[in-house]
């Protein structure tokens, strides 16, 4: 990698081309709690770079399920500075290893009518199963 190019305002080319024409895609956490575009980045192959405030991924989605670690990179919104240097230090090796994780679970971030196994719908209701005691469902619901 040696360039990082930043667009501010609309794209001139469609968002989809920018996403399979790029490596790696930035996903900071916003204001806003329904966001495709992690799930947009993955469907692409672009390997997500996670800015986080604190060293430790936030509540991504599926995170009780899918081990985020071994197909994003998390990055402390304080090292934003560092960005193009954490980039440039990750090796081809390490690179084609987190993309194809990537390849392997933007399966599970996809929707189909209807759902099939292991697609968004079903990893979804798999999460909140696993979740279930800390919603405090009885044991007679179970």
């Amino acid at each position: 990698m040696t360039q990082i190019i930043a667009h501010f305002g609309r794209l001139k080319t469609p968002y989809a081309d920018e996403l399979l024409g790029s490596k790696f895609c930035l996903h900071v956490k916003g204001f806003e709690v329904n966001t495709t575009r992690i799930a947009d980045s993955l469907y692409c192959g672009c390997v997500p770079i996670i800015i986080a405030i604190i060293a430790k991924y936030y509540d991504l989605p599926l995170a009780d399920i899918l081990n985020w670690k071994s197909f994003s990179i998390a990055v402390v919104n304080v090292d934003i500075p560092l960005l193009k240097q954490i980039l440039q230090g990750i090796t081809s090796d390490e690179y084609l290893w987190l993309k194809r994780n990537v390849l392997k679970v933007c399966k599970h971030f996809q929707w189909h009518v209807p759902p099939i196994d292991f697609e968004a719908f079903s990893m979804v209701m798999y999460e909140l199963w696993l979740r279930r005691s800390s919603v405090g469902l009885s044991a007679s619901l179970e």
